[in-house]
């Protein structure tokens, strides 16, 4: 169970929101309950009117521990959920887990100490590990460390720089931002980082504290043509407060909703391959060669994926789980796909 041995840590309330996550919600809280912290922790958890059985797994998990609070409401969305969650929470540390992800056991002892000695932060988040919708891993997504390296990163266009899920932030500074932005419910997040910076320094620990769930109902593939289109505006609306040009809204950039589901697939697929995680990636292709079964890069990463998990026995870095350890190895010098990226290489310098 939770740690709660220090009364003079910071009391910290956990704020999870969950639609339609019955799947994956329990271990998301459980993630919570084991995390190394000695202070006070309550955890909230505000059911977005799933129509599964969400809500009845969170109230079944907070039947076991009176640290668990259970709210509910009418589907809102994600922008509206995070600012009642932020009502909602008591204490001025509140750290963020989304309902389908988890946290790593140190995350918030690590974020809390770092927030304690940087009075001038005024959000913390870390860097992340994607697993597949079953927990196996994927491979890393790391963001630059400094605030300076997030805001330029932001300011530029590129993408965000800051995990929402995993992020710790003092509630009085993101009120004082104007909370999360009700005008865009598919990058209300984005948003935040770039008003919160103006507030006072992001920053991101060099540790892995968030694991990152992938499935077919995430926003990263239901809703990504739609972030990106809100980002745009998002970061325009930022630099022109920062006294900066807006810049063009690269509409070339943005794919058919096909194209744009083949480029997810390959993205994930290949930090599998690359992160010695082939197992990972033959889950995802059993998926991606049914939506595009004529895709000869997907064959093609389908054979390497085999011969890789024969030459591996699976997956390189273990299934993550709630509370335990995160034990990341990587891809070895002798793989498929390190001797397929060698040939590769070999061809184009031939060719020049």
């Amino acid at each position: 169970m939770m740690k709660t041995l220090s009364t003079h840590a910071d009391r910290v309330t956990v704020v999870i929101p969950a639609y339609n996550l019955d799947a994956y919600l329990a271990d998301a809280i459980q993630s919570v309950l084991l995390q190394q912290y000695d202070g006070p922790v309550s955890i909230i958890v505000l059911d977005d009117g799933s129509t599964d059985g969400s809500l009845e797994v969170a109230r079944k998990l907070a039947a076991t521990d009176d640290c668990i609070h259970i709210e509910t409401q009418p589907n809102q969305g994600r922008a509206k959920t995070r600012n009642r969650l932020l009502e909602l929470a008591e204490s001025d540390v509140v750290a963020w887990l989304d309902g389908d992800d988890l946290a790593s056991p140190e995350w918030l002892a690590d974020q809390v100490a770092y927030l304690n000695e940087h009075p001038d932060c005024v959000a913390v988040s870390g860097q992340g590990y994607c697993m597949t919708a079953t927990g196996q891993a994927i491979g890393p997504v790391n963001h630059p460390l400094d605030g300076d390296s997030i805001d330029s990163q932001h300011l530029s266009g590129e993408a965000n720089a800051f995990f929402q899920s995993c992020v710790t932030v003092r509630k009085s500074a993101v009120l004082k931002a104007g909370g999360y932005d009700e005008r865009y419910p598919c990058a209300e997040d984005y948003d935040l980082w770039m008003r919160l910076a103006e507030v006072g320094q992001l920053a991101n620990v060099p540790a892995i504290h968030l694991c990152y769930r992938v499935h077919s109902t995430s926003a990263n593939w239901t809703v990504n043509i739609e972030q990106r289109t809100q980002g745009h505006q998002i970061h325009n609306e930022a630099r022109v407060r920062r006294g900066l040009p807006p810049l063009e809204h690269p509409t070339q950039d943005i794919p058919p909703p096909k194209k744009d589901d083949w480029n997810r697939r390959i993205y994930w697929i290949n930090i599998a391959l690359k992160s010695g995680n082939p197992r990972s990636a033959l889950q995802m292709l059993s998926v991606a060669l049914r939506r595009h079964p004529f895709s000869g890069l997907f064959w093609l990463a389908a054979a390497v994926s085999l011969a890789d998990t024969i030459l591996f026995w699976g997956n390189r870095t273990a299934r993550f789980r709630p509370g335990k350890p995160l034990q990341i190895r990587t891809l070895p010098s002798l793989s498929f796909y390190r001797a397929g990226r060698a040939l590769v290489r070999f061809r184009r310098k031939l060719r020049s």
